[in-house]
């Protein structure tokens, strides 16, 4: 059993049966116990002392190390969100310029529209050419009527005239009606 009582795992000197002796009063002696038993439980508690603080370090050291990176990741995740929202903000503002730029453009598009069509209108136009071209509006005895009810002639110089039978006059009757 006393090789047990070196193993770095566990200590089994606690499941060793002890024999506890009251001391007698009467005679002043003290009670006799094993020496060797003594130093190997002196030993072996000095082992148990130092494997539990051992212990102890290795069990606070990763929950202290746990507790730390958890702390640390909810920093960076809040620094994240306050990064993230200063950037929202940003554009925010980028955007309300923008619509505030295109509600002002839109008002001088506006303007623009009805001031070109103010200038279009047809009563500008007859006081433009009256006034600054000095044009007048023609009379009813100035105006001269075409009549083109009689059939078409075509004269050629020297006063030669060809029917409507002739080549030439159908080539030109084409090209006039492919024009107008």
């Amino acid at each position: 059993m006393a090789g047990y009582n070196n193993s770095a795992a566990y200590d089994l000197s606690l499941f060793e049966p002890q024999v506890i002796e009251k001391p007698k009063t009467k005679n002043n002696t003290a009670p006799v116990t094993n020496p060797q038993k003594k130093t190997a439980n002196k030993a072996s508690a000095k082992t148990n002392t130092q494997q539990n603080k051992n212990s102890n370090q290795v069990a606070l050291s990763p929950a202290l190390f746990k507790a730390v990176m958890l702390g640390v990741m909810f920093c960076l995740c809040v620094v994240a969100l306050l990064i993230m929202e200063s950037k929202c903000n940003a554009l925010d503002k980028q955007i309300s310029s923008v619509q505030s730029e295109l509600s002002i453009a839109q008002g001088e598009s506006v303007r623009l529209n009805a001031e070109l069509n103010g200038m279009i209108s047809t009563e500008k136009i007859e006081n433009y050419a009256e006034n600054v071209l000095g044009m007048v509006k023609a009379e009813s005895y100035q105006i001269s009527y075409i009549d083109l009810s009689e059939g078409d002639k075509i004269v050629v110089s020297g006063d030669r005239t060809l029917d409507e039978n002739g080549n030439i006059t159908k080539k030109i009757k084409e090209l006039f009606a492919y024009i107008f």
